[in-house]
């Protein structure tokens, strides 16, 4: 095939661009805060063997697991993919993160010929579980909601009103599902509208030329970056903490042919929510490739060509049905993270690319997750900020203050205003917390923490649970260790009383405190008026042994309020008088 460089190129720009702004279609169309002002989506575009061209600019994450969805879409419907129609998934098994991020996959056509596909995943705040989100205490996934292997939802252009009505009929906030759905829709809409105006413009074989072109250029980028990594076969092994501790384990080879990952010996799957489907295992892995060893390359289908990844199936992160899994993207996903990280970042330590060698980022899921009847009668369910993590040090710079996990790239904290907006809350406080990272050469990057109460009701029903309460971020190279995970209640609190001036601290509150570290889970709890919570997040790892770590720099973090004299003296040895 004789491709013009110049005008795939042209083309290839305007492919990605459409990727990004089919993004901002979903969110400036959605309502709930965590599509649109967190950003948790992703948004695909592929060629018509539902090869992945435009990987999510958006989640990353996003985008190897919407290239499995789309392939199940392929798989289910074969010759049945007709113009107008898109595909609604969110089974863990066909390529879902976790049940709770549902996909809509649309082919394109033009001329009746099937030339391309666009796809975008996001975050629902429910799906008809046994409790409201995630099932902490499921035994089997069935008892985790509505699960949609590909089905379709929109046939010839049109909206099928059985199956979204289905799907709102199982969920408890369909006043802002609905919408966010059709924020999905209107997405695909779009971005296949831009496509079809590109085809007018060049026309289909350049299209193809494309997407053919853009594949076989990442495989080269791919396979001359990983030519820099040290040869050779690294270890690592990660835990994660909840009914049980259980562990991960991970072998990377590195050769000529490209990446080999071995997970033999990973704990066999638990009869928790905990576990995830091989779909979120690889997306994770794929996740942490695409940042850290790719960071400033084309990604897409070319690029995964070179990456095997083997995961003995029954095992945490390659669960079998019906084990439970719908924690999956935020726990043993993120833990796929953490192993993949510690594997690179001994390949890299000791090449030219040696800055992207990096410590553990911070990875524990704190969810507190309040239900109820707000003040004019209607239901609702509201989490927190459930993953105020600091990122790990580099071998040359300092980990980033609440950066969320290491592969949410493009992601953000909604406004408090905006939680406030629409949920019968009150926020107390949100910052960064001093003294939460691992000491280094270079510090792990601080945690960030927070604290509501209810505001306007009298009580909420509460379901907790959390990660990384005795495991923290691990440091590299003789830097320490983040803080780990906590969540407290404090109940009867004063907060009524002051509430009446301006908005007191979590830590002005008076109350008896409650811990919850002796179980993972809490259900059946519940927060009255005047109960407060805080919770904080984990702590980057260090790198490098804190005794190295420059005068200046311990200086700065102490004016800035983020390093306790107290710690500098203890850890540093550095005394300020």
């Amino acid at each position: 095939m004789k491709i013009d460089p110049i005008l795939t190129e042209i083309i290839s720009n305007r492919l990605l661009q459409i990727g990004y702004e089919g993004g901002l279609v979903l969110q400036r169309c959605a309502v709930s805060p965590g599509v649109v002002e967190g950003r948790d989506l992703g948004f695909n575009v592929s060629d018509a063997d539902g090869r992945t061209v435009v990987y999510s600019t958006w989640m990353p994450r996003h985008g190897t697991t919407l290239s499995y969805m789309l392939q199940s879409c392929m798989n289910r419907f074969k010759d049945d993919i007709k113009p107008g129609d898109m595909y609604l998934v969110n089974d863990p098994h066909s390529g879902a993160l976790h049940i709770l991020d549902l996909a809509v996959m649309m082919p394109i056509h033009h001329n009746n010929e099937l030339i391309a596909w666009v796809g975008n995943a996001t975050h629902h705040v429910d799906v008809g579980a046994m409790t409201p989100g995630r099932a902490p205490l499921a035994t089997d996934w069935h008892q985790e909601g509505i699960i949609f292997k590909p089905t379709r939802i929109v046939e010839n252009g049109k909206i099928r009103d059985d199956i979204f009505n289905l799907f709102l009929d199982n969920v408890r906030m369909p006043r802002y599902q609905s919408l966010d759905l059709k924020a999905q829709i209107s997405a695909n809409f779009a971005a296949a509208e831009k496509i079809l105006a590109l085809v007018q413009r060049y026309g289909t074989q350049a299209l193809h030329e494309t997407f053919e072109s853009s594949i076989q250029l990442a495989e080269a980028q791919a396979r001359e970056r990983i030519s820099v990594l040290s040869p050779g076969v690294y270890e690592a092994t990660e835990f994660l903490d909840y009914d049980k501790i259980y562990t991960i384990k991970a072998t990377m080879t590195v050769n000529d042919n490209g990446l080999l990952f071995d997970f033999e010996g990973t704990d066999k799957e638990a009869k928790t929510f905990i576990n995830c489907a091989l779909p979120c295992a690889v997306a994770n892995l794929h996740n942490i490739l695409a940042c850290q060893l790719f960071p400033d390359l084309t990604v897409n289908a070319g690029t995964f060509n070179l990456v095997d990844v083997k995961i003995p199936t029954g095992t945490v992160i390659n669960c079998n049905p019906p084990a439970p899994c719908s924690g999956a993207s935020t726990i043993t996903g993120w833990r796929v993270q953490g192993i993949t990280i510690a594997l690179l970042t001994q390949a890299l330590i000791d090449t030219p690319r040696k800055q992207y060698a990096m410590a553990e980022w911070g990875w524990g899921f704190t969810d507190v997750q309040w239900s109820g009847t707000d003040q004019i009668g209607r239901w609702y369910t509201v989490r927190g900020d459930a993953s105020l993590h600091g990122g790990g040090a580099r071998s040359n710079s300092n980990g980033i203050d609440v950066s969320n996990i290491a592969g949410s790239t493009n992601t953000a904290l909604p406004s408090i205003e905006s939680y406030e907006y629409r949920y019968p809350i009150l926020y107390l406080s949100r910052g960064l917390l001093p003294d939460s990272d691992g000491a280094g050469q270079y510090r792990g990057g601080l945690a960030g923490y927070w604290s509501r109460c209810l505001y306007g009701v009298d009580s909420a029903s509460d379901l907790s649970f959390y990660i990384g309460r005795d495991v923290g971020s691990r440091g590299f190279s003789g830097g320490e260790d983040g803080t780990s995970s906590k969540i407290i209640v404090k109940r009867g609190t004063d907060i009524l009383v002051k509430i009446q001036g301006e908005v007191p601290l979590y830590e002005e509150l008076g109350g008896i405190e409650e811990v919850l570290t002796q179980q993972p889970s809490a259900l059946g709890l519940q927060i009255n008026i005047g109960d407060a919570v805080y919770v904080r997040g984990m702590g980057g790892g260090g790198f490098g042994p804190p005794n190295l770590r420059d005068k200046e720099a311990i200086l700065a973090d102490i004016e800035d309020g983020l390093l306790s004299k107290q710690r500098a003296e203890a850890t540093y040895g550095v005394t300020v008088d």
